[in-house]
């Protein structure tokens, strides 16, 4: 008899063009528009943070160096400058800065810069000067980031004037400074299609839970369908346990035609079945479900559901980080991006596949969805009417 309840749902489900195009096809239509338009999209921004590590000491290079770095920071009263360049000494902390989105750029200068700068300036003329013996700068960036990426790029162009200002200086035409890139909060080989589609996916999770699930249950209430089922066998946790079954049905539908797609077009990483990341799926997808009850609980008709759900919905996946990074953010809206459960299972979720690390503990990845399925869980089990009355 259970058997039968879950396949009326799914096959109610299947019969609704609204479902099939908003939980299965549009995740699709969704993930290549964001893939196409941001993997190839620049920045207008011109003017960035930056953290300078100088460990240099004094010495020629180091001068030749603040020169080049004095032209371009606002510290010198130039407010058309394009950095701001802020001096630290704690490399951690500057990592922190810099995945906290609080700086676009590091840039580190080695101890051993004054020793290769000298070395090439007395000895380029008598031999050349091989590519390990030549100074170096070190640059940490987050590439996904528009303006960290863009300011690593300017950076490297430059660098490169400590050449010419060198050559000024003492009429000799020195080896470029060499350049190391890190990226950091991220894995080297990033992927725009990777990031979109943990964001994606966590979208097609809530949508299927809002609508599919939030809806139908409304519309079941409104038809007194749950009531004729009372006359039946079954009990209200089968008629429940059915819904939920057949919405997870959906989810994991959307979730394999996706894949399929993002991995055959994209070439998207397999990490998603990492341990982790199947953790953060179902912990994603308990939360899909608990709010798409809790919707269902507190509406009294589709049309309310659907507002509702709305509502809910778009601020939650546009400030919850599915899409672009969201710890930036005004400190107007940046407090719901911290009480917003997508900010966490998507970060988390990122942060399992390898792809870019959270600036959220790790703790709360969990705490704050578990906090919120919990709470959505108490208020529809106390606000739903199975006879469909307020």
């Amino acid at each position: 008899m259970k058997s039968v309840l879950l396949k009326s749902f799914i096959k109610s489900g299947l019969r609704e063009r609204e479902t099939l195009f908003w939980v299965l096809l549009f995740p699709l239509i969704l993930f290549t528009i964001m893939v196409l338009i941001f993997s190839n999209m620049g920045g207008e921004d011109l003017s960035f943070n930056m953290v300078l590590m100088d460990r240099s000491g004094e010495g020629m290079g180091t001068t030749v160096m603040d020169q080049v770095l004095e032209g371009i920071s606002s510290s010198t009263g130039n407010k058309n400058a394009l950095f701001n360049i802020r001096e630290m000494s704690d490399e951690q902390k500057a990592l922190e800065l810099l995945k906290e989105q609080k700086t676009d750029l590091i840039v580190t200068i080695p101890e051993d810069f004054n020793q290769q700068f000298n070395k090439v300036v007395f000895f380029s003329k008598l031999s050349r000067i091989e590519a390990e013996d030549r100074p170096t700068v070190e640059i940490d960036r987050v590439a996904i980031r528009d303006t960290s990426k863009m300011s690593g790029d300017i950076m490297e162009q430059i660098i490169s004037q400590v050449n010419f200002e060198a050559a000024k200086r003492m009429g000799i035409k020195l080896p470029e400074v060499d350049m190391t890139n890190r990226v950091v909060g991220q894995s080297e080989e990033f992927n725009y299609a990777d990031y979109f589609f943990a964001g994606v996916l966590v979208m097609a999770f809530f949508s299927t839970g809002l609508f599919n699930m939030g809806i139908n249950l409304t519309l079941f209430k409104q038809r007194k369908i749950f009531k004729r089922f009372s006359a039946t066998p079954l009990s209200k946790a089968q008629l429940m346990s059915s819904a939920i079954l057949s919405n997870l049905f959906f989810m994991m539908i959307a979730f394999g035609l996706l894949l399929i797609y993002a991995k055959v077009f994209y070439s998207v990483t397999w990490n998603i079945f990492r341990l982790k990341s199947i953790l953060y799926m179902l912990l994603t997808a308990g939360l899909a479900i608990s709010f798409g009850y809790f919707v269902s609980a507190v509406s009294k008709t589709p049309n309310s559901a659907s507002g509702f759900a709305n509502v809910l919905f778009f601020p939650m996946q546009f400030l919850g980080g599915l899409y672009f990074p969201v710890f930036d953010l005004s400190p107007v809206v940046l407090w719901f991006v911290y009480i917003n459960p997508i900010t966490y299972v998507a970060a988390g979720m990122r942060e399992s596949m390898g792809l870019m690390e959270s600036p959220l503990p790790n703790a709360l990845h969990y705490v704050v969805p578990l906090i919120w399925i919990c709470g959505m869980l108490l208020i529809s089990l106390w606000r739903f009417r199975w006879d469909g009355d307020a």
